[in-house]
């Protein structure tokens, strides 16, 4: 998915602006020869919408349109999420990036190979704290059902408690914390059990009251009956509707949201960058977006030469996420050049389906980063 989403980088925007129609007509003509069932795509500065759109079904069996307003999961690009309420959280002393985890979480974490070393939220939000997904304790955490408890504590305490019922010498690398990238979900999750435990509200409560409900991300939740009944189906590799399922992790990855609803966080994001009031100050996004790599560690992959917290920087300088998950593959990045933003979400994912159709995805997310728009200049 990474080696998918660096492939159409900004670096292959042109220097003439097609019109929006030609970009309709385009995006329309790849989704007719593509087999993805549908998808929006939204393109934003921090204070207007430049361009939306949706293309094909959200429901092929019912022909119910793919909308800008469509809600499904977005997978990965949810780890953002936690990369605010981080900055949040050290601009309210809550705790450092750089201090040691088990300092004020309930149970203690350590890799047992490096024991006398602490692991810090700065590691974990950049993928080098050394926490491995143990593929069959993190793949059961996906669960049949739209029911979902949202108490991440019992599994964490679980997988990072010696004795525990998953706890293993495997849930850990056999490198030190700090000394190599590796992608870690459950790892993302521990981040965001550490904002649950200063805030004393539970991540999913902690987020709405921070981020969706001040930015009126009305279509937006954890979960189906929180993100409301415009929802997506999503669909396999061969093209068959998937049963609902939810995430145990569900920070890492099951934000349930619309296009329209998702740029109003960057948007805001793009505003702070700006210096323009609102949700984030310019602190707190220099803070969110800093690349924190000084020199490449690693397992850092060549195409993501950096991070900031839980924002993966692209060869071209440009920086966003992208998601991947069964029926759901979804792109978001921000333009550092003009500080516009862009998001394509779709209802066809998982592995299976990317390695048959990852071409399409790569190519429609291609022509959407291809087009050049002019954003306004920043509001007094």
């Amino acid at each position: 998915m990474a080696a998918l989403f660096a492939a159409a980088s900004l670096s292959g925007a042109t220097a003439e602006t097609p019109p929006p129609a030609e970009l309709d007509r385009d995006l329309a003509a790849l989704h007719a020869t593509s087999h993805v069932p549908g998808f929006c795509v939204i393109v934003f500065d921090a204070n207007r919408t430049l361009y939306e759109k949706g293309f094909g079904y959200a429901d092929v069996a019912t022909h119910t349109p793919y909308t800008p307003q469509t809600v499904q999961p977005i997978g990965s690009i949810s780890k953002t999420l936690i990369g605010a309420m981080l900055v949040k959280g050290v601009d309210r002393g809550w705790f450092t990036l750089d201090e040691d985890i088990a300092t004020f979480l309930p149970f203690p974490v350590r890799n047992p190979g490096f024991p006398d070393l602490p692991i810090t939220l700065r590691q974990l939000a950049t993928h080098s704290a050394g926490i491995v997904d143990r593929e069959s304790v993190y793949s059961a955490g996906y669960r049949p059902g739209p029911a979902n408890d949202l108490d991440i504590a019992p599994f964490l305490r679980s997988y990072f408690t010696p004795g525990g019922a998953t706890w293993d010498r495997r849930n850990f690398a056999h490198t030190a914390p700090g000394a190599a990238y590796a992608y870690s979900n459950i790892g993302a999750t521990l981040a965001a059990y550490a904002v649950e435990v200063k805030a004393q509200h539970s991540y999913a409560e902690v987020t709405r009251r921070e981020i969706l409900a001040p930015l009126g991300m009305t279509q937006s939740g954890w979960t189906d009956a929180a993100s409301g009944p415009q929802r997506a189906v999503l669909y396999d590799e061969k093209l068959k509707p998937l049963p609902a399922y939810t995430i145990t992790t569900y920070p890492d990855g099951g934000l349930r949201t619309s296009c329209r609803d998702l740029s109003k966080f960057v948007a805001a994001v793009l505003k702070g960058r700006a210096g323009e009031p609102g949700l984030f100050s310019k602190a707190e996004v220099a803070m969110m977006l800093k690349p924190q790599f000084v020199d490449p560690i690693p397992g850092l992959p060549a195409k993501e030469p950096n991070a900031g917290l839980f924002w993966q920087y692209r060869r071209d300088g440009s920086v966003g996420h992208y998601g991947g998950d069964p029926g759901v593959t979804t792109f978001m990045t921000i333009d550092p050049r003009t500080n516009i933003g862009r998001i394509m979400l779709s209802n066809l994912g998982g592995d299976k389906a990317l390695a048959k159709y990852g071409n399409e995805f790569a190519a429609i997310w291609g022509r959407i980063v291809s087009q050049e728009f002019a954003s306004a200049p920043p509001k007094s």
